[in-house]
C-alpha cells in the first residue's frame, strides 16, 4: 500500500479540476476516511477545499456532510437539489488506503422554492429574506448540465494518481491516458472560447493528431440548409471528398459503442467513393440530439480510454460548432431580413407593373450576379404562361415564345412549385437538354413565384458574371427574395384590378364617360365647394334630337357609334376640370365649376353647333335627315342650390328647347328673375338680361351682349379661351 496522500497532492487534484471552464462557478470540497473504518458521519473528514461561494458552500455542508457514507456506499456519482433551489453533486472514489467523497456546489435551479429555502435557512440560523438577494445572483444550471459536470469530474478523478510514486519509478510515458487527459481537458477549455468554426475544427483535429495515433481523419459538417454534409479529409485522405446527402449519412452518424470500429462497407463506399480505407471509427457530432456532422478515424485501433477521450473532444466540438452555426445563421437571417425590408420599401415605391417587374428582375440578378433572366406569369386558364419582363434578351421576341405549364424547365417549376438549381443543363438528368446558343454558361436557377399554395409565375436566372455555376446559397437567397417579389406582384395585380373595378363602377361602358351615380356625387361635392367659396356653378343637359328614329332605321350598332361620337364632341368642348356624364339613353350632362350661366351658354352653343355639323352614318335615311341636339342650362345659385333643384331647372329648360323646335339652347330662368331685373351673380358681376323662359334665344345678339358685359368686368380671357 502506498503512503498517505498529502494535502499538496489533494490540492493539485482540486486545482486541475478547477482549471476546467465548466467547473469555474463550483466550490469543490474533498472528504476522506480510512479504508475499513466503520460507516457513519464521523468517518469522513474534510481534508481540502476550494471555495467559490461561502453561502453555497455552507448550504452544501449542511446537506451533504451528514450522509457522505450513504453517497459513498452507492458507488456512483449523485446529483441533488436541496435548500429550495441549490444544486450539488458527490463523486465517490478510493485508493488503496482511503475512501474519498468530492462534493461540488455553487449553482442553483432556475426556480427558487421560498418555503424550502426558509426552512433550510432556519437550520443555519439565517433569515430567508436576507439570503434571497444573494441567492438570486448565484449562477443557474439545469439538472442535466450539473450531471454532465459531475460525470466529467468522475472521469478526471479516475485518471488522477493520488498515491505518490516510488522514488525509482519512471514518469508515465507521454502517450499514456493521464497526460493525454490533461491535453484533452485543456482543449475542452479552448473549445469553449473558440470564436469561429475554423478555429473550432482546427483545435479538435490538432488535438487528435498530436496526442492520438490515428492513420487518417475525416471531418463532415452539415450545410446551412441541412440537406447534406460537406466532407473533407484532414490527413490520410483526399482533402475534397464531396458531400453526402443527409439520408445517406446514417452509417457515419452511428456511435461506435458496441465495438471500436466499423468496416467501410458498400453503403459507406457509395456515399464517399473517393475515400480509401478499410475501417472507420465514427464520432458523431451531436448537440441535443441534432447532428452537426461527424469525425471518422481511419484504419486505427483505439482502446476504450482513447475512445472515451475522443468522445469528449467530439462532444465539446459539437456543442461549440452548433452554437457558432446558430449564431451565424441568426446573423445571416437578420442581415437578410434587413435587406429584404429595404428591398420591400424600394418595390413599394414603384408606380406601375412594368416598373415593378423591371425592379424585381434587376434586384434578383444583382443578388446572385446573373446577367440573363425573365419573369413569367401564369395565365388565367392555368395552362399557359407569358413573359412579362426580361434581362439580357429582347422582350418583344421573348413574348413570342410559347410557354406551357409542365413543359420545359420553367413549365416544370410552375407545375410542381419546387425551385430548380441546375449546374449543367446537358448533364443534369432532370433536364438533359442541349444548351442554347444565347446562354454563355450551362447553369441556371428557376424559382416559383407563389403565395401560400397558389403559384402565380416563375423567376428564371442564368449566366453568372464569372460563368461559375450557381450554388445552394444562391438558391436559398433567391427563394427568400421570391417570396417578397410574389407579394409585390400580387399586390400590384390586386390594385390594378381594384382600380379597374372602381373605374367600371363609375363609368359608362359604351361611351367611357362617367355614369349617373358618379355625376350625382360629384355635383353635390361641387355645390358644397361653390357655397363655401362663393363661386358660380352651371350644368348643361344635352339630348340628341330624333335619335330614336335613327336607332330604329340604322340599327343599334350605328346608334352606339353615334353616342360615342357625341361623347367625344362634348368632351372636346370642355375643360379638364369639367365633368361630363351619360345621364341615360341619348341624354348627357356636363358640370362646369366656377362658370356663370352667361359663360356656359357659349360652351353649350359650341357643343350644339359641333353636333349639328357632324355627319352621322345613315342619318339621311331618317325623316329629319339630320341628328341634332337640344340643350338646357341651369346655374347655381340663381336656378337652385341643391342637386335636385339644378337638375330640375336644366331639365325644364331642355324640354323648352325641344318644345320650341329642337336644335337649340335654352337657359333656365328662376321665378325671381322673371319678376324683377337680375341683380348679378354671387361674384357681384353684372349679368345681361335673359330672354323669357318660353322665348327662343337669338344667339348672335345674346353672344354679343355677353362679350360686352364680360369685357366690362375684365374677363375677356375667359370667353375667348381656346378651351371653350
Amino acid at each position: 500500500m502506498g503512503s498517505e496522500p498529502d494535502n499538496k497532492k489533494l490540492e493539485e487534484l482540486l486545482a486541475q479540476l478547477k482549471s476546467s471552464a465548466s467547473l469555474a462557478p463550483y466550490s469543490l470540497s474533498l472528504y476522506r476516511r480510512l479504508r475499513g473504518e466503520g460507516s457513519g458521519h464521523a468517518g469522513f473528514q474534510s481534508c481540502c477545499c476550494v471555495v467559490e461561494d461561502p453561502l453555497c458552500r455552507d448550504a452544501a455542508r449542511q446537506f451533504f456532510e451528514k450522509d457522505l457514507d450513504v453517497f459513498f456506499g452507492e458507488g456512483t456519482r449523485s446529483v441533488c437539489r436541496y435548500g429550495g433551489g441549490f444544486f450539488g453533486f458527490v463523486v465517490p472514489f478510493a485508493d488503496a488506503q482511503y475512501d474519498f467523497c468530492l462534493v461540488g456546489d455553487g449553482v442553483r435551479d432556475l426556480s427558487i422554492d421560498l418555503w424550502q429555502l426558509a426552512a433550510f435557512s432556519r437550520l443555519g440560523g439565517n433569515e430567508v429574506f436576507s439570503l434571497l438577494p444573494h441567492v438570486e445572483t448565484v449562477r443557474t444550471a439545469s439538472l442535466e448540465e450539473v450531471d454532465a459536470v459531475a460525470g466529467e469530474v468522475a472521469r478526471r478523478v479516475g485518471e488522477f494518481s493520488l498515491s505518490p510514486r516510488a522514488a525509482n519509478s519512471a514518469p508515465p510515458p507521454a502517450d499514456q491516458p493521464d497526460s493525454r487527459l490533461a491535453a484533452v481537458a485543456d482543449v475542452l477549455d479552448q473549445l469553449e472560447r473558440a470564436k469561429t468554426v475554423a478555429e473550432t475544427v482546427a483545435l479538435c483535429c490538432e488535438t487528435i493528431g498530436e496526442h492520438f495515433s490515428v492513420a487518417g481523419l475525416v471531418l463532415a459538417l452539415r450545410e446551412a440548409a441541412g440537406a447534406c454534409y460537406q466532407v473533407s479529409g484532414i490527413w490520410g485522405a483526399a482533402e475534397e471528398l464531396g458531400s453526402i446527402p443527409a439520408d445517406t449519412a446514417t452509417p457515419f452518424l452511428t456511435r461506435c459503442d458496441p465495438k471500436k470500429w466499423l468496416p467501410f462497407d458498400d453503403r459507406m463506399r457509395a456515399a464517399l467513393p473517393a475515400l480509401r480505407t478499410s475501417r472507420v471509427t465514427c464520432f458523431p457530432l451531436r448537440t441535443h440530439g441534432d447532428p452537426v456532422g461527424f469525425l471518422a478515424v481511419l484504419d486505427s485501433d483505439l482502446r476504450e480510454a482513447e475512445l472515451l477521450m475522443l468522445s469528449m473532444v467530439a462532444n465539446a466540438a459539437a456543442g461549440r460548432l452548433s452554437r457558432l452555426m446558430q449564431e451565424s445563421e441568426q446573423t445571416k437571417a437578420s442581415a437578410l431580413s434587413g435587406r429584404l425590408m429595404s428591398l420591400a420599401n424600394t418595390l413599394l415605391l414603384v408606380d406601375n407593373k412594368d416598373e415593378l417587374y423591371e425592379a424585381i428582375l434587376g434586384i434578383a440578378s444583382d443578388l446572385i450576379d446573373a446577367t440573363q433572366g425573365s419573369i413569367m406569369l401564369i395565365d388565367g386558364n392555368g395552362e399557359s404562361m407569358h413573359i412579362v419582363f426580361t434581362l439580357g434578351m429582347s422582350l418583344s421576341v421573348a413574348r413570342c415564345l410559347p410557354m406551357r405549364v409542365g413543359k420545359g424547365i420553367a413549365g416544370r417549376v410552375a407545375q410542381t412549385g419546387e425551385p430548380l438549381l441546375v449546374n449543367d443543363v446537358e448533364k443534369d438528368t432532370r433536364v438533359a437538354m442541349a444548351n442554347r446558343a444565347r446562354f454563355k454558361s450551362k447553369s441556371l436557377v428557376c424559382i416559383p413565384l407563389k403565395l401560400k399554395d397558389k403559384i402565380i409565375g416563375v423567376l428564371s436566372l442564368s449566366d453568372r458574371k464569372n460563368l461559375a455555376p450557381f450554388t445552394q446559397a444562391d438558391l436559398q437567397l433567391l427563394t427568400s427574395f421570391a417570396n417578397l417579389a410574389s407579394l409585390m406582384i400580387e399586390r400590384s395585380l390586386v390594385l390594378e384590378q381594384s382600380v379597374r373595378f372602381e373605374q367600371l363602377s363609375v363609368t359608362d361602358s359604351l361611351t367611357g364617360l362617367y355614369n349617373r351615380r358618379f355625376l350625382k356625387n360629384r355635383l353635390e361635392e361641387e355645390l358644397n365647394r361653390s357655397i363655401r367659396q362663393e363661386l358660380n356653378l352651371t350644368i348643361l343637359f344635352i339630348d340628341l334630337d330624333f335619335f330614336k328614329s335613327y336607332n330604329d332605321v340604322c340599327g343599334h350598332l350605328a346608334g352606339d357609334r353615334a353616342l360615342k361620337k357625341t361623347a367625344e364632341i362634348i368632351k372636346a368642348s370642355l375643360r379638364d376640370m369639367d365633368v361630363v356624364a351619360r345621364y341615360g339613353g341619348e341624354e348627357f350632362c356636363a358640370v362646369l365649376p366656377g362658370t356663370s350661366k352667361q359663360e356656359a351658354m357659349v360652351v353649350a352653343e359650341r357643343i350644339r353647333a359641333e353636333i349639328e355639323s357632324e355627319r352621322f352614318a345613315g342619318e339621311s335615311d331618317i325623316p329629319p335627315r339630320r341628328i341634332t341636339a337640344s340643350l338646357g342650362v341651369a346655374s347655381f345659385p340663381e336656378d337652385g342650390r341643391t342637386y335636385t333643384d339644378l337638375v330640375h331647372a336644366s331639365d325644364v329648360a331642355l324640354y323648352q328647347a325641344k318644345a320650341n323646335g329642337r336644335n337649340r339652347t335654352v337657359a333656365a330662368q328662376s321665378p325671381q328673375a322673371a319678376a324683377a331685373p337680375q341683380q348679378g351673380s354671387v361674384t357681384s358681376q353684372k349679368a345681361p338680361e335673359h330672354p323669357p323662359l318660353a322665348k327662343t334665344l337669338d344667339f348672335n345678339a345674346y353672344l354679343e351682349a355677353t362679350i360686352v358685359t364680360r369685357a366690362e368686368a375684365g374677363a375677356k380671357n375667359r370667353i375667348g379661351s381656346p378651351n371653350r
